[in-house]
């Protein structure tokens, strides 16, 4: 019988762009990014600032505390990886779009709680989840009491 490879979940490759944020995360910290001229926050990482186009761009540490605006169960996806985990688990991959308390929208995994437990406007907080097989870790969401 051959022997079965084992699939991973990808890890993002890291640029001079988003090395603070992802050097935040491995130490359960989560950073957004601040104009530092209109001091206005953006997520995801980016070279400019997306209101001003300044390069004059610094770093804010978020609370990782937000509600869920949006959500979606994933039953047949398409990454290997995930494919996997849904095989595994015979649960849905859970994602969330949860606005922020510092008003940015953001997108992500939830750990920790099935589909029927999800509820626009449910308070989340980030978790910081180590991807099997490495130290990496990846922020991801778990429903918070508030």
């Amino acid at each position: 019988m051959p022997e079965e490879k084992v699939v991973t979940k990808p890890l993002p490759e890291v640029t001079s762009v988003d090395r603070e944020f992802w050097d935040s995360i491995q130490k359960d910290v989560f950073k957004l990014q601040k104009c530092l001229d209109c001091n206005r926050l953006q997520f995801f990482p980016r070279p400019v600032c997306v209101h001003c186009f300044s390069s004059h761009l610094g770093w804010q540490e978020s609370k990782g505390t937000g509600k869920i605006y949006s959500f979606t169960s994933v039953f047949v996806p398409v990454a290997p990886a995930f494919a996997k985990q849904v095989q595994a688990t015979g649960k849905p991959v859970l994602f969330v779009l949860v606005d922020l308390d510092e008003g940015l929208r953001v997108y992500g995994e939830v750990v920790g709680a099935a589909a029927p437990d999800l509820k626009i406007g449910s308070p989340v907080r980030v978790s910081f989840e180590t991807v099997e097989g490495t130290s990496f870790k990846l922020p991801k969401f778990r429903l918070s009491s508030a």
